[in-house]
């Protein structure tokens, strides 16, 4: 029997070892593709001006199981990474670089029924580190909410996001924007707006289910096949802006800006325009900082132009991961074919509309 609990106000019951064997806590949150807006989430542009971001989650996820280690021991293993580790209950977490973000979660929320008892922790995400699609703020969620699940902790959406982003940026000190937390909490279609990550609003958008279907087939995910370097991206955008570099500062500003337009775009059902706005922020996004963009990348961008592509963009800081275009349906595989022969690969996107989810179920069933 499983027993499913969506992110919420509600009470979730506690995790318990019982009669059919252990209980296994399972949660997953969706990874997110931005059509405008990123980088204006990031501090201190959200406190000076106030960022805005216009998101969609998609049928991608970060996976997390839990369960009770009797042995004394907590045990987190991430099988993308191929790595686990273990360390005694009354051993301090050190923060060394190895599996650090589930580290942090455990330490944070202290998520035992009895102090006794160790956990085993087990992650995985459909898209791999660096792809630009928040895969590891979503993989944070994803831990986070089994870990209250376990605890039978109420919880709300913002709540889960809040956590995770500290996790993720204070505990670890990972830079990086608020986007992607509250987009794995909430999922579908959000426009997210920010004063500061203490004042986030999320408000979600009814896009009719027929556009989200024309969109589906139009829509073109690509991986390049090149790891981004987000970190140094945004450390790059932050500091151009700090110091008032005016091509850094106007770029973003225009960036807010077209947060509106698309949000208009998609809710109309205006996928072209919607095509042509993503082609300016592109532009707009590569003048915040000088590596966004690759010649692979640029190879990749033009070329899909050239075979039918309104427009499109790298997801996430920039440098490598995904890309994603918005072409005509008649182009589509034309576009596909064209960056195949590049050495990048297409993919079909799919939305989701649900965001994060934990749940209890039997030791035996399937686990993420």
């Amino acid at each position: 029997m499983q027993e499913e609990v969506a992110v919420g106000n509600a009470a979730i019951p506690t995790a318990r070892v019982n009669d059919a064997g252990q209980v296994i806590v399972e949660a997953r949150a969706p990874l997110r593709i931005s059509f405008a807006g990123g980088g204006t989430d990031l501090s201190p542009y959200a406190e000076d001006h106030g960022g805005a971001v216009l998101n969609a989650t998609i049928s991608r996820y970060a996976c997390a199981s839990l369960l009770a280690a009797p042995d004394g021991h907590h045990h987190v293993e991430s099988l993308d990474l191929a790595c686990r580790r273990r360390w005694s209950l009354d051993e301090a977490v050190q923060l060394d670089g190895d599996l650090d973000l589930l580290k942090a979660c455990l330490a944070r929320i202290r998520a035992l029924d009895h102090p006794e008892t160790g956990l085993r922790l087990r992650v995985r995400t459909d898209a791999p580190p660096g792809s630009g699609l928040g895969s590891s703020s979503a993989l944070v969620v994803a831990v986070v909410a089994a870990l209250m699940c376990w605890q039978g902790r109420a919880f709300s959406q913002h709540t889960l996001a809040d956590v995770a982003w500290k996790i993720e940026r204070k505990d670890v000190g990972i830079p990086g924007g608020l986007q992607d937390h509250y987009a794995a909490a909430f999922g579908g279609f959000n426009l997210m707006q920010f004063a500061g990550s203490e004042h986030v609003t999320v408000t979600p958008l009814d896009v009719h289910p027929r556009v989200v279907r024309e969109l589906e087939a139009s829509l073109l995910l690509v991986h390049t096949r090149r790891v981004g370097a987000a970190s140094r991206i945004i450390e790059r955008q932050t500091d151009g802006y700090s110091s008032g570099e005016r091509t850094v500062v106007q770029a973003l500003h225009r960036i807010k800006q077209l947060v509106g337009h698309a949000r208009e775009a998609l809710l109309a059902g205006q996928l072209a325009a919607l095509g042509e706005i993503l082609h300016e922020e592109w532009a707009a996004k590569k003048a915040t900082a000088p590596d966004i963009s690759t010649p692979f990348v640029d190879e990749l961008y033009d070329a899909a132009r050239q075979a039918g592509a309104i427009g499109g963009k790298l997801s996430g800081a920039g440098g490598g991961g995904y890309m994603f275009f918005l072409c005509p349906p008649r182009h589509r595989w034309a576009v596909a074919s064209r960056l195949s022969s590049l050495g990048a690969t297409p993919l079909a996107l799919t939305f989701a509309g649900q965001g994060a989810r934990a749940w209890r179920s039997a030791a035996n069933r399937t686990r993420c």
